[in-house]
């Protein structure tokens, strides 16, 4: 391997085609990697190494799987309003629904406005039991 140093306008190049990468990890390594390949090849190859790496800039953005940029991502997007439900947020009359988390617990949600129950204020702790009934306190079980 020679110690020749890269010449300024394929470092340029190089410097240019990272920049379109989405991640500064990316862009870091990537930019090390071509100016260290541009270091191994004699200077007219370097000026070519850095025309191909160019144009191929963003066929390696997408390899890289990049998020669309914020025009691209706002075109295809919806967004949905949820209408104001009166019934739950006014009168607090919400529809209670048992559902599941992904580990199998279960917890009661609204199934009109999503609002999850909140048990802080549940005598029972969640269990529907009166106190000291089904808990061996007392001795009733």
């Amino acid at each position: 391997m020679d110690s020749r140093s890269a010449v300024p306008v394929a470092r340029a190049a190089v410097g240019l085609a990272v920049r379109a990468l989405p991640q500064l990890d990316d862009r870091l390594r990537y930019r090390a990697e071509f100016v260290a390949e541009l270091q191994t090849l004699p200077p007219l190859a370097q000026l070519r190494y850095a025309a191909g790496v160019l144009s191929q800039t963003f066929a390696l953005r997408a390899a890289l799987g990049s998020s669309p940029t914020p025009t691209e991502g706002d075109a295809m997007t919806f967004t949905t309003t949820r209408p104001f439900l009166w019934q739950c947020r006014i009168l607090r009359r919400h529809r209670w629904v048992i559902r599941s988390t992904e580990d199998g617990g279960r917890y009661q949600a609204c199934s009109r406005c999503g609002c999850e129950r909140d048990d802080r204020f549940d005598s029972t702790g969640g269990t529907g039991l009166a106190a000291g009934y089904g808990t061996g306190v007392g001795g009733v079980f």
